[in-house]
């Protein structure tokens, strides 16, 4: 398992739904969690280390009931709020390519755990930010189709100039 870089039609797939007697969550998403802690990430999806289905990885940073990673499985959006924050947002396939996107500030998902338990949660601010991230990956949708075209080429501009800093040295 290795994480994948864009350009890669992987990441614009829509996954299929997880599948708990042909696939072992647990291995997965310890595979999957350190990946994304080795990149410093707070959040992985499967289309980013070409598995077709839908789990993704998250780590919490303002949750104090959940503190540590943990696997999302087949999640289903149940409400988000109105309230919307336009923030800074990176991607580990996207590597220095940082974009303002528009998100709900609060979500309620539910979603199966690796021991195939159901679970609902309320997340907020950057960890709801996260897990709609994650989600729009299952989906097939990348955070550079939620900016104008304007607004991205201005991005990658930017990333391009970080990229040569960081080689050049």
């Amino acid at each position: 398992m290795q994480l994948l870089k864009a350009p890669n039609d992987f990441l614009e797939k829509t996954v299929k739904p997880f599948d708990f007697d042909t696939m072992d969550a647990k291995q997965i998403s310890g595979e999957m969690c350190q990946i994304m802690m080795a990149q410093q990430g707070i959040g992985l999806s499967a289309n980013q280390v070409g598995i077709d289905a839908q789990i993704f990885v998250i780590r919490p940073l303002n949750n104090k009931d959940v503190t540590k990673p943990f696997a999302v499985i087949n999640p289903i959006i149940r409400e988000v709020s109105n309230e919307t924050e336009l923030a800074p947002e990176g991607c580990l396939s996207y590597p220095n390519l940082m974009l303002r996107v528009r998100r709900p500030k609060e979500l309620v998902a539910q979603f199966l755990d690796i021991d195939n338990k159901e679970c609902i949660l309320t997340l907020n601010d950057i960890d709801a930010r996260c897990f709609l991230h994650e989600y729009d990956h299952l989906q097939g949708i990348t955070f550079d189709q939620r900016v104008s075209k304007l607004k991205l080429q201005m991005a990658k501009k930017k990333a391009r100039k970080i990229e040569k800093r960081t080689v050049n040295g």
